[in-house]
């Protein structure tokens, strides 16, 4: 099943975020801003799977996909935290457009992309890397 946009869950997402909204927020890595959050990706349960990134003039204004095991949030400061995102990562991940659907194939190329070097799909499961609600499968 396709993903869903936080929105399109969820009209009322701000109450179950004591109002606050995760979209907007800053995207900072270890050498500094990114970008920052445009959407939530979200599975048929509500689970957040990925934050749509809007990575301004970092890459050219390209969006795609964190997943959220690999990013933290934190609140007080309005900003998301994903430490070990590379440019060179960002750089090969396949672009996200507003009007495209997260399937399980759009889904792969990503996880493929944050899979350690030397797996590819033929070494592993389909399920390892970033997994469903965006917990590392190993």
């Amino acid at each position: 099943m396709p993903l869903l946009r936080l929105k399109e869950f969820d009209p009322e997402y701000r109450s179950h975020l004591d109002n606050q909204d995760i979209k907007g927020m800053d995207v900072y890595t270890g050498t500094g801003r990114v970008g920052s959050v445009e959407d939530v990706l979200v599975d048929e349960s509500g689970k957040f799977r990925y934050f749509v990134i809007n990575t301004g003039v970092w890459i050219l204004g390209k969006k795609v996909l964190l997943p959220i095991g690999r990013a933290r949030v934190e609140y007080q400061e309005g900003r998301i935290y994903a430490d070990s995102l590379t440019k060179d990562q960002v750089e090969a991940l396949p672009e996200f457009s507003d009007d495209m659907t997260v399937d399980f194939d759009h889904e792969e190329k990503v996880r493929g992309v944050y899979r350690p070097s030397g797996l590819n799909t033929g070494d592993a499961p389909a399920s390892y890397g970033v997994g469903y609600g965006g917990a590392d499968s190993a």
